[in-house]
């Protein structure tokens, strides 16, 4: 059984695991219409009701698998989230393919922050998803150049508050990889929810100190992806990744230069894997795989209201609803809190 949470001040109520559907576009690797579709269906035999897309996600490919499958479902069993801030454009050789593996080779994506560009991205999202309501909108990625932050705030903004009023959006929300720019956006009172991905995970809780305190003031709640923070939830190692790069001696460089975040001054590959390799020991400990932890850990705080895991194919939903459900003792959790490998605030026991 999955159990459901509210969306901040609405009357969302979203399932605890969520769809992740980047896999839809073919990220990281190529997704065959066939095992997109036995996701799907296997995720909501499950009890999946809540998924997320976007049009970045291969190009618009995602949104329209998505739609697919939903097609064939009551609207009010489910729950869709996609977002604004890029438009799907004709191009003759895409950039988004070669990151998108299957994506449409002529078609691309392009960062637009305007009112009009947050119209015609809603317009168009609703299209592909075969819907003429969306639940949460999203503002996609408006920290990737620092012109975007205005730009949203005189624009896509202001759009997606009409939407909302209008009623063909209950829910909106932005959804980025910092901590900093949220907080600057939830001073706005106008959003209902955040999905922040990697700033509130097992091994980094950053979120703590501003961003959760100010959601918890303004009943924002928040929605979570990377919760293994790239893979070194997962199986720590040099060769893995944290923040979308691999954890060598370039990590702070291409971090910075990726524009996911600027890294704090005493942030280095070695001080995440050696924060990693502390509590893999920790799991070793009490026979519990990382990555299980890694999942259970964020529900422990009431302002999570959903994880959203990006799932490949048929198994991995098996897995990931599995161990979802086997819940770890307090006694793990209490062991973490007293060797300061998480923090103790603002949690549900």
């Amino acid at each position: 059984m999955i159990y459901k949470r509210k969306i901040g001040k609405t009357d969302i109520e979203v399932s605890e695991l969520g769809f992740g559907c980047a896999p839809l576009g073919g990220w990281p690797v190529a997704v065959s219409d066939q095992d997109a579709k036995l996701s799907l269906e296997t995720a909501w035999s499950r009890g999946i009701r809540y998924f997320d897309t976007a049009p970045l996600y291969g190009s618009g490919m995602s949104e329209k698998r998505l739609g697919n499958f939903l097609q064939k479902q009551r609207r009010e069993e489910f729950i869709v989230s996609t977002k604004v801030g890029r438009l799907i454009v004709d191009t003759e050789k895409s950039n988004a393919a070669e990151k998108f593996i299957g994506s449409p080779q002529d078609k691309d994506s392009e960062f637009n922050f305007t009112y009009d560009g947050a119209m015609q991205s809603f317009e168009d999202s609703l299209s592909r998803l075969s819907l003429d309501k969306i639940d949460i909108l999203y503002l996609h990625d408006p920290d990737n150049h620092p012109d975007h932050f205005q730009e949203a705030k005189k624009g896509a903004i202001k759009a997606m508050v009409k939407l909302r009023d209008e009623g063909v959006v209950k829910a909106i929300g932005c959804g980025m990889n910092q901590n900093e720019m949220l907080i600057d956006f939830a001073k706005e009172g106008c959003f209902d929810v955040f999905l922040l991905a990697g700033r509130y995970t097992l091994i980094d809780q950053t979120s703590l100190d501003q961003l959760i305190p100010i959601c918890k003031k303004n009943q924002i709640s928040l929605v979570l992806g990377g919760v293994f923070n790239s893979g070194i939830l997962i199986e720590p190692s040099p060769e893995t990744y944290f923040d979308y790069s691999k954890l060598d001696k370039e990590w702070v460089k291409n971090v910075s230069e990726s524009l996911v975040r600027i890294p704090k001054s005493h942030e280095s590959a070695d001080f995440w894997l050696d924060k990693a390799y502390n509590l893999k020991n920790a799991c070793d400990r009490f026979s519990i795989q990382l990555k299980h932890a890694a999942i259970q850990f964020p529900y422990r705080n009431e302002i999570v209201s959903s994880c959203l895991l990006g799932m490949t194919s048929q198994s991995q939903v098996e897995e990931n609803f599995n161990l979802y459900s086997s819940k770890i003792k307090n006694e793990f959790w209490s062991y973490l809190e007293q060797n300061q490998l998480i923090h103790s605030d603002n949690l549900v026991k």
